[in-house]
């Protein structure tokens, strides 16, 4: 039994040795992470033994695995932000290392991050001070890489009891937490937006095209109040801009008014242009859908870093209440048009003809006298 035990054992150290993590890395903690630059022109060898010797010298290396290759915004990670920067650090762009570290240091230990940023942030932080209040500062290696195969997972942090299955669900959920697309569904179902192309937000010299989203949209329904607000965040060059487009109900019928834009650290709130009858509107239970016309949200304040944004192409429907489909469309087609225009023009022409010849036709008399040979006199000429 203990030689099986054993043979398990030597098992799970073998493949947590054989795992790989992929790149871009973050090095950061120990006092020789400094000398680890890019070497792309010189033989692996060379390559090798510097972190060979970086991997052997820590006295405990904190490997955390993330999963997804996206870009990391110190925003969202503020905790290790100002872990990287209080020490030593460097970045090292390529997919894979010259040497890795399982094998080579005794004490290493693997965290799986769940792919949420908070919650990655915290993770990050407690386990490698826990780290450097076992070994020292300055003597613990930090590794972040991201996940390439399952293997790596044999060898990660022990967890309580219970815990070890909810780390398992968190990584086989393995979502990203943004998305590339044009539909856009609030949780449960209670508002969508869907387009054919992306936003476009004018800021001051430039366009930017939204297209990346986090998946969470909430819409915040005010009924009471006569509002409703469908909130969409995008992921524009690692920034996030926030996009709130409020709906007002008034008597039944719901109307897009404004959108609020919160970009970096501005703020503004652009209005529709359009009347009563051009804005995008439709009796509750009924969506909008445009796709001749763009409606332009512009800020009302010149001078203004955040301009305008343009909406085309689009269908919207608010207060949807839980169902998966859109209602009854609204066309934003009105019932003037340019081919309705023309055949208005043309039996307008045609009436007028007609009119002219029927004026015409009523302004003839017939003669009320009339010749005869009877009622003609004779004259006769006398010449002398």
């Amino acid at each position: 039994m203990q030689l099986i035990l054993v043979a398990t054992l030597l098992c799970l150290i073998i493949g947590s040795c054989s795992a790989s993590i992929s790149g871009p890395f973050i090095f950061w903690g120990h006092s020789r992470v400094s000398s680890q630059q890019t070497q792309a022109l010189v033989e692996s060898s060379s390559r090798e033994l510097p972190l060979t010797q970086l991997f052997t010298e820590a006295k405990a290396i904190v490997v955390f695995v993330r999963n997804t290759t996206n870009r990391l915004e110190g925003t969202r990670y503020p905790k290790f932000q100002n872990l990287v920067k209080s020490g030593a650090w460097t970045y090292l762009p390529q997919r894979s290392l010259a040497a890795e570290p399982f094998g080579l240091n005794a004490n290493i230990e693997v965290v799986s991050l769940s792919g949420h940023g908070e919650e990655d942030d915290s993770e990050i932080l407690l386990a490698y001070n826990e780290a450097v209040n076992t070994y020292g500062r300055g003597e613990v290696l930090g590794i972040l890489g991201s996940r390439e195969e399952e293997a790596h997972f044999l060898a990660k942090r022990e967890a309580a009891p219970g815990g070890e299955e909810e780390e398992k669900a968190k990584a086989a959920e393995g979502s990203e937490e943004t998305e590339a697309s044009f539909i856009y569904v609030a949780e449960g179902n209670k508002a969508v937006l869907s387009l054919n192309g992306p936003l476009e937000l004018r800021v001051t010299n430039d366009t930017l095209k939204l297209e990346e989203h986090i998946k969470q949209i909430t819409f915040d329904d005010q009924r009471a109040k006569g509002y409703g607000r469908l909130s969409i965040t995008f992921m524009h060059s690692g920034e996030k801009c926030t996009l709130r487009f409020k709906f007002s109900l008034i008597r039944g019928s719901w109307t897009l008014r404004n959108v609020e834009v919160e970009y970096r650290e501005l703020k503004s709130v652009l209005v529709a242009r359009g009347d009563e009858y051009t804005l995008p509107s439709a009796p509750l239970g009924f969506s909008y859908r445009c796709s001749a016309e763009s409606v332009n949200f512009l800020n009302p304040a010149r001078n203004e870093t955040i301009q305008s944004l343009l909406l085309s192409d689009f269908q919207v429907q608010p207060w949807l209440n839980g169902r998966p489909e859109y209602g009854e469309v609204y066309d934003c087609i009105g019932f003037v048009s340019a081919p309705i225009l023309a055949g208005l023009f043309v039996v307008t022409l045609l009436l007028g003809i007609l009119g002219l010849g029927i004026s015409a036709m009523l302004s003839m008399h017939t003669p009320n006298r009339f010749e005869s040979s009877r009622s003609k006199q004779l004259t006769f000429t006398v010449q002398e």
